[in-house]
């Protein structure tokens, strides 16, 4: 049964390895680097790098913003009326 645990485990590796290192998406500066050497790039995945790359900027942004303390409110006193009372 060891045999088939280790099979198993070098499966999920391997696996692993395939998901999380397999081709990356090109980033923007990558697709304009190729189309400037003369090499033919996709639109549609120039497009989709410049929204992933939007969407992570927008990301880091919020957990900027999260991250920072949340600033007191000062309590205004309440204004006091122009009208006095006789």
């Amino acid at each position: 049964m060891k045999n088939a645990e280790m099979m198993l485990e070098d499966d999920c590796g391997m696996i692993d390895g395939i998901i999380n290192n397999g081709p990356k998406e090109p980033t923007v500066a990558q697709l304009e680097q190729q189309a400037r050497s003369g090499q033919p790039i996709s639109l549609m995945d120039l497009a989709d790098a410049a929204h992933r790359e939007d969407r992570e900027k927008k990301k880091s942004v919020m957990e900027q913003l999260k991250s920072q303390p949340k600033a007191e409110h000062k309590k205004a006193a309440p204004k006091k009326s122009a009208e006095r009372e006789i």
